[in-house]
């Protein structure tokens, strides 16, 4: 395309975008008929190759609609703006990817690594970073992980979405329901008896060490989330929380305290 069709190109594009606004029969038209500009487009800002059937297409496909309602002829082109919101709008994509598991891979979120003042904390600096360096990019394998684990987690009536809201926000509260999750896997294990009925065994953990009663009922998701974690085949997720298991030093002074009871 020479220079000139281009320019003419760009400002039809710009004339059919802002007509397209208040005109719904104009905007799907355009939307049809710009639907492999918008696929190479998304596929130009990934860096990789993108089909119709990819979840990003559909996000970029949207995202250009949204672009229709918030584009201003007076500053810019349509498309370097549509681009701009599709940009917007994969990083979102990927963040909420990230963010769910965040809830569940974050150190701080299970061990109350994170200050008391941070009680709205919702995505770790560690999910953030991998963010910014994957530059829109997906961990695949974590992803996979993430969605077998919401698969198992839906089994026990527990989504991720759940788990957001009932997680410990407090340094205190993290760290007394990971005193819980140790104490459920001091031996014998009780994992195995949760993964089956779904149910923490109050009182067999209350048992095992000087735990807050309050905490299993309030966080009772997490607790039995973490548990599948650290019990099921998640290499990746189990990373972040394998220090939830109890150490030689706490199974040695828990094996002392039963035998001199």
């Amino acid at each position: 395309m020479d220079t000139n069709s281009y320019d003419l190109k760009r400002k039809e594009d710009n004339i059919r975008a802002v007509e397209s606004k208040n005109d719904r029969q104009k905007r799907e038209q355009f939307l049809s008929d710009e639907r492999v500009h918008i696929l190479k487009l998304t596929s130009v800002i990934l860096k990789r190759s993108v089909t119709v059937s990819d979840d990003e297409f559909s996000v970029a496909f949207i995202a250009v609609s949204e672009a229709i309602d918030g584009y201003d002829p007076q500053k810019n082109d349509f498309w370097p703006y549509a681009a701009y919101v599709i940009r917007n709008r994969l990083a979102d994509l990927y963040r909420k990817e990230s963010s769910r598991a965040e809830v569940l891979v974050s150190p701080g979120a299970f061990e109350g690594n994170t200050d008391e003042e941070e009680a709205g904390f919702d995505v770790s600096l560690e999910v953030r970073e991998q963010i910014k360096v994957r530059s829109l990019g997906v961990n695949n394998t974590l992803k996979d992980e993430i969605e077998a684990f919401d698969e198992e987690l839906s089994k026990y009536g527990i989504s991720l979405s759940d788990l957001a809201d009932c997680s410990p926000k407090s340094k205190k509260t993290r760290s007394g329901c990971a005193d819980i999750i140790r104490a459920i896997f001091l031996p014998p294990s009780l994992a195995g008896q949760i993964i089956k009925t779904g149910k923490i065994p109050i009182s067999d953990v209350m048992m095992r060490g000087r735990l807050q009663k309050k905490l299993f009922e309030r966080h009772r998701k997490y607790l039995i989330a973490a548990t599948l974690i650290l019990s099921g085949d998640y290499p990746r997720l189990s990373e972040y929380v394998e220090s939830l298991k109890p150490s030689v030093e706490n199974i040695i002074s828990f094996e002392e305290r039963r035998m001199g009871s």
